[in-house]
């Protein structure tokens, strides 16, 4: 009711489309914040879930805690080893009850904490001669912080996009508020052409075929650029059956504690190559190092199924019932090195080779533009941004393209 209402306010002095643009964007910023205050809610209750079950116990004291409450698992609680600092934190707890009245209070009022312009930025004004600016810079970088023009594209309109286009030759054109239409006219052409680094050719056939483009731009204070950002949604392939994969070659593997066992077998199940062993060796190491080494070891066994031809991966299911685990450390050490869930698609594993399909497409694409600066008066010159951290719902994920000029 809010964004309809506004929008139509918005529509009389400027257009249609720019007040939808607008909407949204403030619509989905104010949305991500409140998916942001319920996950903060939900981490103060971890938290205070925790410190009340130690703060129940007197310093040193144990308790187990009961199986049927805890998934079956009989697990032991244990109290702080001092008064002293059991007493912190109960002080802690204390002070993370009242955060976590306030959130609460906030999220039912639906009011989240939105700062355009970051919070990081907003704080920065109170710590000028330790981030090593005047306040004139600071409100620069503000000032560009908080200004951001973008819009949505549209199926069947010209370039994909009736607000901001570009061109087949690269022209950059904005759609000019009929407010600012007296002055400026019905649209503003770019002097210098667009030039995409990346992404170039797949944009160029979307605008072409009249395809929906989103385009951003944004100003970077620091290096007085402009930088104009362009996004679009793709379509996954559709995965291939199972018999389909079945009359190809299959890379077979079994998860063991601190290696891999592959072998690739034909349609029949029989094998037709050495064996592969690949090993995970991850004890004692720290959680973005034990991450590391199971991507790499997944990227070995990527490379294996691409140079025997293997059609599909076949994995070994650990989910069925296994009998109880001996007692002992070494068997708890030996479980808890090994990997028991998928990577993010988010972060795929590296590869070597640069041609083979390694993860499966991202849900939309973001590639970035650069302009060349030129002597023609108001142009604006625009390079790959790679520094946008904004978060918008309502449209399909994204991966930026890499970072060229």
């Amino acid at each position: 009711m809010w964004r309809a209402e506004r929008k139509r306010a918005l529509t009389a002095v400027s257009s249609s489309r720019w007040a939808g643009a607008l909407t949204r964007a403030v619509e989905d910023q104010y949305q991500l914040g409140m998916r942001a205050l319920g996950a903060h809610v939900g981490d103060l209750q971890s938290a205070i879930g925790v410190l009340e079950q130690r703060c129940a116990l007197r310093p040193g004291e144990t308790a187990t805690e009961d199986p049927a409450a805890s998934g079956g698992r009989r697990r032991v609680k244990r109290g702080y080893a001092t008064a002293g600092e059991r007493f912190s934190k109960t002080r802690r707890l204390a002070c993370l009850r009242q955060r976590l009245a306030a959130a609460q209070a906030d999220l039912a009022a639906g009011r989240p904490a939105v700062t355009v312009g970051g919070k990081r930025l907003w704080r920065t004004r109170h710590n000028l001669q330790a981030a090593g600016i005047d306040e004139s810079g600071w409100r620069q970088r503000w000032d560009a912080a908080r200004l951001f023009v973008t819009a949505d594209g549209e199926t069947g309109k010209n370039g994909g996009n009736e607000t901001i286009r570009v061109d087949e030759q690269g022209q950059l054109r904005l759609k000019v508020p009929a407010a600012l239409a007296a002055k400026y006219g019905s649209h503003l052409q770019v002097a210098a052409p667009v030039r995409f680094s990346h992404g170039g050719c797949d944009l160029a056939a979307r605008i072409t075929a009249n395809q929906a483009v989103r385009y951003d731009i944004s100003f970077d204070a620091a290096k007085g650029r402009w930088y104009l950002d362009a996004s679009w949604a793709i379509t996954a392939d559709p995965p291939a059956e199972l018999d389909q994969l079945r009359q190809g070659r299959v890379l077979g593997v079994d998860l063991n504690a601190d290696h891999l066992a592959a072998c690739v077998l034909d349609d029949s199940g029989n094998p037709v190559a050495q064996p592969v062993t690949i090993g995970v060796e991850v004890h004692g190491l720290r959680a973005s190092r034990r991450d590391g080494r199971v991507r790499a070891a997944i990227t070995a066994l990527l490379d294996t199924a691409q140079q025997h031809g293997c059609s599909a991966i076949a994995v070994e299911n650990l989910t069925s019932p296994m009998p109880a685990p001996p007692a002992g450390r070494r068997w708890a050490a030996a479980s808890a090195g090994r990997p028991s869930g998928a990577p993010s698609p988010a972060s795929p594993p590296r590869s070597s080779a640069t041609a083979s399909p390694r993860w499966p497409p991202a849900a939309g694409l973001r590639s970035s533009v650069s302009i060349p600066p030129t002597p023609a008066s108001g142009a604006i010159n625009t390079g790959v941004n790679h520094c946008s951290n904004r978060l918008r719902s309502g449209h399909p994920p994204s991966r930026r393209g890499g970072r060229h000029r």
